[in-house]
């Protein structure tokens, strides 16, 4: 199977436990987003494990989606370093919308030069 193009983003995000609160979370950067999922570099110590899922808060300004203030995608963990605070993962049960933005998403940041990786 092909994997997905991923593509460099550089947007903060939020890593929560619930999801439309912003309480019990953390903040962290976007490093690269693909509709098979994502990397994050969190902003302290990582709160998470391998298998644990959690809500990815995505603010949609910051990559020129404004007709939406904001994404939020259950996710799961599928590495973690604690040594560099990062995480990456998949998305899980992505449905059509969820996929419609993250692809406005990705066109977006796919035209700006040395963001396919």
């Amino acid at each position: 199977m092909q994997r997905p193009d991923r593509f460099f983003s550089h947007a903060v995000v939020e890593v929560r436990a619930v999801r439309w609160l912003p309480i019990f979370c953390q903040s962290g950067i976007l490093l690269d987003l693909s509709l098979g999922g994502f990397k994050l570099e969190i902003m302290g110590s990582i709160k998470y494990k391998i298998d644990d899922q959690f809500w990815l808060h995505l603010p949609l300004a910051a990559f020129g989606v404004h007709d939406l203030p904001s994404l939020d995608l259950r996710a799961q963990a599928k590495w973690v370093n604690q040594e560099h605070s990062r995480i990456g993962g998949v998305f899980v049960d992505l449905d059509p919308n969820s996929k419609e933005v993250i692809e406005r998403i990705l066109s977006g940041i796919s035209d700006k030069p040395n963001t396919k990786i």
